[in-house]
């Protein structure tokens, strides 16, 4: 993700429920590792380097009440027998906290499905970590609110993929945009932070602006904007993905709104997700326009510490996924890569053995094509490894959706000419 909100206006503004560098205890996000003793020590149980210690995004279940054509799970009508049981889920959390994962994210489906998810909400809180929820907002009456609320539940993030009947229209289901809108409103009375997640294709976009005056009607505390991301019934559309020049506009958008919201309503957070070249773009964009904000988005772009403010989580070691088997991946739109299982092994152990996870955690000697190339390469870390495993069947070819041009990302010089050497510095990066 990309927070738009503190890049552009540097203000962060992040819901108290999504603060998780707190859970290390000195804010040192991203640095600690799995199983170790103290934040910084850089050593696992058995004394060894072990990966970064990630957020965990679970799909509690693949039962799910909508038919979203995006949908990366593929999620489906019935629960199943293979779900992990109230037990084996226990277990599952003690494994993570005995990691100091600092976030579990209960996803699904429709986590909300599930009957046990106020007590595994419980279990975590109690843990240590900060229990988040994903979900379309349709299951979450009142009482379900209260409940997980009271159990621990920080925020709940709640999908809405246009107004009205564009939202009923792409998510399957007449009359889930206004039981959308319960749930959020249901979950703001409870207590919990809310927030909203869309994602932009040719049939959804041009709710765009209505959607962010209603994020601000419902005063819900965060907005992410979602480019759309090829897993799933998402790499059935492809076709209904935005042309660049459109994409561009919607950036655009973004960037005016995130100013005007800083006048208007600095307590919401406005982010995207899904396509790391806006972060490029933008700071050409801050670069022309806003000169004076450059050298911070300098900062913020290049920063490899916690104020960084591109959060991947397309893929690499600040998220993985755990699917209702146990399979792990190495995020939830990378189902096809399964590094383990955590009813076979623990989950530290799995990650400190996979080589893919190892690769991701520093993608960019492995990028191919154009991302190989980039100069940005370090920023991104070649944008979504997910559609580039989609459109070329290899994780590390370039992603077809990178819509700045060579001249932008420093390729090539005006005159056409090689700008920059693959391990040149980006144009106007620190030190230059």
């Amino acid at each position: 993700m990309i927070d738009l909100t503190r890049f552009v206006n540097g203000i962060d503004n992040r819901p108290e429920g999504m603060k998780y560098e707190q859970s290390f205890g000195d804010g040192s996000e991203g640095r600690k590792r799995c199983g170790s003793e103290g934040p910084d020590d850089g050593a696992g149980r058995d004394g060894t380097d072990s990966p970064l210690v990630p957020l965990v995004v679970w799909n509690t279940t693949p039962a799910c009440n909508l038919r979203c054509q995006h949908c990366y799970f593929g999620a489906v009508d019935s629960r199943s027998d293979e779900e992990l049981s109230t037990a084996e889920a226990k277990a599952f959390i003690d494994e993570l906290a005995s990691m100091n994962v600092p976030v579990l994210v209960f996803s699904g489906g429709e986590p909300f499905v599930r009957e046990d998810i106020a007590e595994l909400t419980a279990y975590a809180d109690r843990q240590g970590m900060r229990p988040i929820a994903s979900s379309n907002g349709t299951y979450l009456t009142p009482d379900r609110a209260r409940a997980v609320a009271d159990a621990g539940m920080a925020y709940v993030g709640v999908s809405l993929d246009g107004v009205g009947d564009t939202h009923d229209e792409f998510r399957g289901k007449d009359g889930s945009f206004e039981e959308a809108i319960d749930g959020i409103e249901n979950a703001q009375d409870a207590g919990m932070s809310t927030g909203i997640r869309s994602t932009m294709t040719r049939e959804t976009i041009d709710d765009l602006p209505d959607l962010v005056d209603l994020a601000v009607d419902l005063e819900v505390d965060r907005l992410n904007v979602f480019h759309l991301i090829y897993t799933g019934r998402g790499g059935t559309i492809t076709d209904t993905d935005l042309p660049f020049e459109r994409s561009r506009e919607m950036v655009d958008y973004l960037f005016e709104r995130t100013l005007e919201l800083a006048e208007t309503n600095p307590e919401m957070q406005l982010l995207s997700a899904g396509n790391y070249a806006d972060a490029v773009y933008l700071y050409r964009k801050i670069q022309r326009e806003l000169p004076e904000r450059a050298d911070r988005a300098r900062e913020l772009l290049f920063d490899d510490g916690p104020g960084r403010v591109v959060k991947k989580g397309d893929s690499g070691p600040k998220v993985v996924n755990v699917d209702y088997r146990g399979d792990v991946h190495p995020s939830m739109f990378l189902p096809t890569i399964t590094m383990g299982n955590v009813r076979e092994r623990r989950l530290d152990e799995i990650l400190a053995d996979s080589d893919v996870w190892s690769k991701l955690a520093e993608p960019s000697p492995h990028l191919e094509g154009r991302c190989g190339e980039c100069p940005f390469r370090e920023v991104c870390g070649g944008n979504s490894r997910a559609r580039a495993l989609a459109e070329n069947d290899d994780l590390w070819a370039e992603d077809p959706r990178c819509y700045l041009t060579d001249e932008e990302l420093g390729l090539v010089g005006d005159d056409g000419g090689t700008a920059h050497e693959p391990t040149d510095v980006p144009i106007d990066a620190p030190g230059t």
